[in-house]
């Protein structure tokens, strides 16, 4: 179905098909009996100009889709459609329907052990992160993504998902969610990466304080209770 071609229909010519004909006319359209009820004085006005219709009535009105929706007892705007077209015999094509998405898993072979690795405490080292204060908070997370094996630094979240970075690469292993720090204390520190968050920690910011690392500005919402 041509959506523009079914805009372009004439109301008139549609009531006609639909075997209303009108029974008065005004400076502004014609009126006709509404053509989904009863009723002994036209009450339904159609202003042939803009293509709209108003039913003095009932209070309703619109376009030919409305129109359609009230004949057929529908919102839905593909019903409509089908109900003009096969009303004034114009072909219709069925819509199209993808084929269903089904997410293919991303991340195989986990494996969660100690920060070790001499390219990716190099890597911290390079930002001014010490390897006492990486492993403190870090791990490291071999994983295998399409076929080839990877390994990252992780930093792990209140959902048990992990930031990943290694010279290559930033993203994260499902739940993305943020990570607390808690140390009982009144104040807390917030952090939108956890590398802000070890850097902190290197120049001795964050005094036994709270911190809550955000691992993205999205998981504001998820940080305030």
């Amino acid at each position: 179905m041509d959506i523009d071609a079914i805009k372009g229909i004439s109301l008139v010519d549609f009531l006609h098909h639909l075997g209303y004909e009108p029974t008065g006319r005004d400076s502004k359209g014609l009126w006709f009996y509404a053509p989904y009820r009863n009723e002994r004085k036209p009450s339904f006005h159609v202003n042939p100009r803009k293509n709209v219709w108003f039913d003095f009535g009932s209070g309703a009105g619109g376009d030919i889709f409305t129109l359609a929706g009230e004949l057929c007892n529908s919102t839905d705007f593909i019903r409509q459609a089908e109900y003009i077209a096969e009303k004034m015999r114009m072909p219709i094509s069925q819509p199209y329907k993808p084929e269903p998405f089904i997410e293919q898993p991303t991340f195989e072979d986990v494996k969660i052990s100690q920060l070790v690795s001499p390219a990716l405490l190099r890597y911290l080292a390079n930002r001014g992160i010490p390897a006492d204060i990486a492993q403190r908070y870090c791990v490291q997370v071999d994983y295998k993504l399409h076929g080839k094996n990877y390994y990252a630094i992780g930093f792990e979240n209140s959902a048990h998902g992990f930031e990943l970075r290694n010279s290559f690469f930033k993203g994260s292993y499902p739940p993305k969610h943020i990570t607390n720090v808690a140390n009982s204390n009144a104040r807390c520190n917030v952090f939108e990466g956890f590398i802000d968050f070890l850097s902190a920690e290197r120049l001795g910011l964050n005094e036994g304080n709270d911190s809550v690392v955000l691992n993205s500005v999205a998981n504001v919402g998820k940080a305030i209770p």
